[in-house]
């Protein structure tokens, strides 16, 4: 229904009814409260504003990105609106989403983004987020809070298993807060001095501790109770500035070791049968010399140290699932990082980072070789990785490696994959399921039986090169028959 503005005298109270309820209404769904009663049409080709307050109702597509700034602001009650653009919010610009659903139609990595800036708010409440405008694959996208903006997320949820996922940097002083909300945003990585408050029963994939150099910290793994729910408290401390308090929700707490840092990690070994999930990423930076990292695995009981880079990582009766590390590289310096005998979940090597990988097992995330200079040499090993993805400048080589039904992407000038003598399987061991076991996809002890953010039983699917990139493979990738 569209409220009328100008009203004749005779129906000035009916009309002052009709803005109250309203009002009242959108108020419910968290819409700010400069709104009038007004209704507007949906902006099919992009809406760039710095002083409208536009509100939806019912569904609508926008073709084009959303830049607000200033006082202007964007409002959707009971429908779906479908973004394929990109969103900006400068200023105190507010996007808000009740009742619906906000979908990012995306068929690739990363396609949009939505970056707020200033004292701009983003709120969905009652509703849904997607970010895969397909069936198949997993397509993630960026979240991006700076400065002072803020992001509130109640009794809302994004769904994982149709293929959508979230990726939420908390910058600045930014804050996050969520409460009976799943998997929004799926991981979360909180930096500077941002806060992160998370509520009632909701629930993520991982939310990421940074270690930057200079820091050090401790953390003792919190114990869920027979929800899986469990209370955490951190920060800030010596170096970190941001905070970060769970209550009563659950999702595996990611823990980054970086060079020049200390990170003592306290588990209970054999006794922490309820210690919360626990994973680790290991970012080598600015090396001055070859460093080499070997056997990354899981398991019960792990204590172990390291100690490259100028960096103290301590796990001490620390339990690790069988999907446990994440290994980043960048700015090597011609000097090469090697990782072998590991199980790695996800590996990239980023700016200018050198990185070669043998003897593994590559498991269910991305690997990625991303941005100008960045080399990655990959042989004898099993890749399960839901993406091959270069990018930015970066290439990729495997040599004498199997690949399970991955997704192949090269992007951008001077990007490369190429594959020499690798064999291709499908996603999938028989018998033909993805459906967890004891919490984790199917595999024998990490080594993964399909990978879930693929499509099962099928083979490698290979993106068309774009922006200047190359693929080859010699030989010529070959699907084995069903």
């Amino acid at each position: 229904m569209q409220i009328i503005a100008r009203v004749s005298q005779y129906n000035l109270a009916f009309a002052a009814a009709l803005c109250t309820l309203a009002v009242t209404a959108l108020s419910a769904y968290g819409v700010d409260s400069r709104f009038t009663a007004k209704y507007g049409g949906c902006p099919s080709a992009g809406f760039t504003s710095s002083t409208q307050m536009l509100h939806l109702k019912g569904d609508c597509e926008i073709a084009g990105d959303v830049d607000l700034s200033g006082s202007a602001a964007l409002a959707i009650s009971n429908g779906t609106l479908s973004i394929t653009g990109n969103v900006v919010l400068n200023g105190d610009a507010a996007l808000t989403v009740g009742g619906g659903a906000l979908a990012f139609p995306q068929t690739n990595y990363s396609q949009y983004s939505v970056t707020l800036n200033g004292h701009s708010h983003l709120t969905l409440k009652d509703s849904a987020m997607v970010t895969n405008g397909t069936t198949q694959n997993n397509f993630s996208m960026l979240l991006q809070a700076n400065d002072f903006s803020s992001v509130d997320f109640e009794n809302s949820a994004l769904d994982t298993s149709s293929g959508s996922w979230l990726l939420g940097d908390f910058n600045g002083r930014s804050r996050l807060t969520t409460a009976k909300t799943q998997n929004l945003p799926t991981e979360i990585y909180p930096a500077d001095a941002a806060r992160i408050s998370i509520s009632s029963g909701s629930s993520f994939a991982a939310l990421w501790l940074q270690f930057v150099p200079g820091s050090k910290g401790t953390v003792n793994i919190p114990r869920q109770d027979s929800q899986g729910h469990y209370n955490f408290i951190f920060g800030p401390g010596t170096g970190i500035a941001y905070s970060v308090d769970i209550s009563s929700s659950s999702g595996r707490l990611g823990l980054n070791s970086h060079p020049d840092s200390t990170l003592i990690v306290n588990g209970r070994g054999a006794f922490g049968v309820n210690d919360a999930a626990v994973v680790l990423g290991y970012y080598v930076e600015n090396n001055t010399g070859p460093v080499s990292i070997d056997g990354l695995t899981g398991g019960s009981d792990i204590t172990r140290e390291f100690t490259d880079s100028g960096r103290k990582l301590l796990l001490n009766r620390v339990n690790l699932g069988p999907f446990s590390w994440q290994v980043y590289v960048r700015q090597s310096d011609n000097f090469p990082v090697s990782v072998t005998n590991s199980k790695v979940n996800e590996i990239a090597a980023l700016s200018h980072g050198l990185v070669n990988i043998s003897n593994c097992i590559l498991q269910l995330a991305v690997t990625e070789a991303g941005g100008p200079g960045a080399v990655m040499n990959i042989s004898g090993s099993q890749i399960w990785s839901q993406t091959l993805l270069a990018e930015a400048g970066g290439q990729m080589s495997i040599s004498d490696s199997q690949l399970h039904g991955n997704f192949i992407s090269a992007a951008g000038v001077g990007s490369s994959i190429a594959l020499a003598d690798v064999g291709e399987e499908r996603n999938g061991v028989p018998p033909q399921s993805c459906s967890p076991i004891n919490g984790y996809p199917p595999n024998v002890d990490g080594d993964p039986l399909c990978n879930p953010f693929n499509p099962l039983d099928q083979c490698s699917q290979v993106v068309p090169p774009t922006g200047g990139a190359t693929f080859t493979a010699n030989p010529t990738l070959t699907c084995p028959p069903q």
